[in-house]
């Protein structure tokens, strides 16, 4: 009797802790005190991982354009294949990674330092991210119609996503005879930024 007694005292008592916890979890999440958990979540965040929203609302518009773009030819080619689909997630993973360096390598201190250089190594990644996007919603778009897209577009971001030089972004093409002849607008000035 004595055990049953112990038991059903137990039972209430775990009974009410664990009333006790629903109504601190309704209480922060109804009134709005869930602040009080994503405000601290979010601030580390922005400091430690990424706070580029600006950046990352172009990227996504680029990226929806060439999803977009792809997924249309597909379907017009009837070539639809569904292993394309993970490329879209690998994209994001790869995407994502190579932001959050970006701001890593922006934004690191030593002794309470932030490291020079580091701007410039941010600004490099997410300008070849834009580019290999726009490269690649030019071509899908160039798949589309050839004739609308400008063939020395394509060029001048082809060459600066083989090998990183921004005056390939920078440079006057001119074409005579299928050759290129290049120019560059600032000779007496380092091109780039």
């Amino acid at each position: 009797m004595a055990q049953q007694a112990i038991n059903k005292s137990h039972r209430l008592m775990n009974i009410h802790v664990f009333q006790q916890t629903r109504d601190i979890l309704v209480d922060l999440l109804d009134k709005g005190k869930w602040a009080i958990i994503t405000i601290p979540l979010f601030t580390f965040f922005q400091t430690y991982i990424f706070n580029d929203f600006d950046y990352l609302m172009w990227l996504a518009v680029l990226v929806s354009l060439d999803t977009v773009l792809g997924f249309g030819l597909a379907i017009f080619k009837r070539e639809v294949e569904k292993e394309k689909f993970g490329d879209i997630l690998i994209k994001m993973i790869v995407y994502s990674s190579c932001l959050i360096v970006g701001h890593v390598l922006e934004n690191f201190t030593v002794s309470g330092q932030t490291m020079s250089g580091g701007e410039y190594l941010k600004f490099i990644i997410y300008i070849a991210i834009l580019i290999k996007e726009a490269i690649s919603v030019l071509t899908n778009a160039g798949k589309v119609s050839k004739k609308l897209v400008p063939v020395f577009i394509l060029k001048r971001l082809k060459g600066f996503n083989e090998t990183g030089d921004l005056t390939h972004l920078t440079q006057n093409f001119t074409s005579q005879d299928g050759e290129k002849s290049v120019q560059h607008t600032n000779s007496d000035q380092e091109p780039g930024l």
